[in-house]
């Protein structure tokens, strides 16, 4: 039986990975400009619109482990949600700075969001449930 947070991470991994698939494309017919996607790969954005199909591939790669109980896609999970919150820290701070408050919705409510998924994934049930899976 898989939790049902477990599945809710996963579809948020998918509807992010369609998020930046979109943005990619769009990026590439000069619809947008690299800065569109920033809010959820952050500064990485400079490394062209290729980054945003790898973090897509690997958000997808994400969600389908977690739907099967994969013990190491958990473990990823956790790795993505903090690096999540490490690109959003930088951001908060200087739309606290210049006191942005559509910034500060933004990224304080990504680094909430990026806290309770790491804290509903290292629940002993979700663990032992991934480790029931593996065994």
């Amino acid at each position: 039986m898989r939790p049902a947070g477990v599945r809710a991470i996963a579809t948020c991994c998918f509807g992010m990975a369609a998020l930046l698939v979109i943005d990619a494309v769009l990026i590439l017919c000069h619809v947008f400009s690299l800065a569109s996607g920033r809010y959820l790969i952050g500064e990485y954005t400079t490394m062209g619109p290729a980054i945003f199909f790898v973090v897509a591939v690997v958000l997808i790669a994400l969600g389908i482990g977690l739907l099967r109980g994969w013990s190491f896609a958990r473990r990823l999970a956790i790795v993505a949600a903090a690096l999540f919150l490490a690109t959003s820290a930088l951001p908060l701070s200087a739309a606290v700075g210049y006191l942005q408050v559509s910034g500060i919705v933004i990224h304080g409510g990504k680094i909430i969001l990026a806290i309770i998924a790491i804290r509903y994934l290292l629940q002993p049930e979700v663990v032992e449930c991934f480790s029931a899976r593996r065994g």
